[in-house]
């Protein structure tokens, strides 16, 4: 059974996850050290919605919703096994998310995505999120208004 929760996760876990996912990630994950920093940073400052399959992780999004004088939280990376894209994990962990953030007083909900990602960017166009600009030379912002 597969359940989505808004949980704290262990660094150890965290890093073990995000090894499992580094191929095809944005910003590459490939280089240990740099991933082993990006997973610090998620532990110590991000919230997660965690999906389990029988207690195996097999999902993951972390976001920040610290306000910090901002009026939308940001979704900085989305994880999801293999075996479980298309599945509809991510629309059911951003559903989630968007109750958990909305509570908190944020109206939008914004993330980064590859330019040469489509197959991302058009799982996040299914869940209502819309190009909003250019983030760098290979990236781009998208954004969700959630009521």
């Amino acid at each position: 059974m597969i359940t989505c929760h808004i949980e704290p996760i262990s660094y150890n876990e965290l890093l073990t996850y995000m090894r499992q996912q580094a191929e095809g990630a944005f910003p590459s994950l490939k280089d240990e050290e740099r991933l082993q920093a990006f997973a610090a940073k998620l532990h110590q400052n991000a919230e997660f919605c965690l999906c389990r399959d029988n207690g195996e992780l097999v999902g993951m999004i972390a976001f920040y919703a610290n306000g910090q004088g901002a009026d939308f939280a940001y979704i900085p990376h989305v994880f999801v096994s293999l075996d479980y894209r298309k599945t509809g994990l991510f629309s059911r962990m951003l559903k989630v998310i968007e109750e958990y953030v909305q509570e908190r007083g944020f109206s939008e909900i914004k993330l980064e995505v590859a330019d040469d990602n489509m197959c991302a960017q058009l799982a996040y166009q299914k869940q209502g999120f819309l190009r909003e600009g250019a983030a760098s030379t290979q990236s781009s912002y998208m954004k969700k208004i959630i009521k």
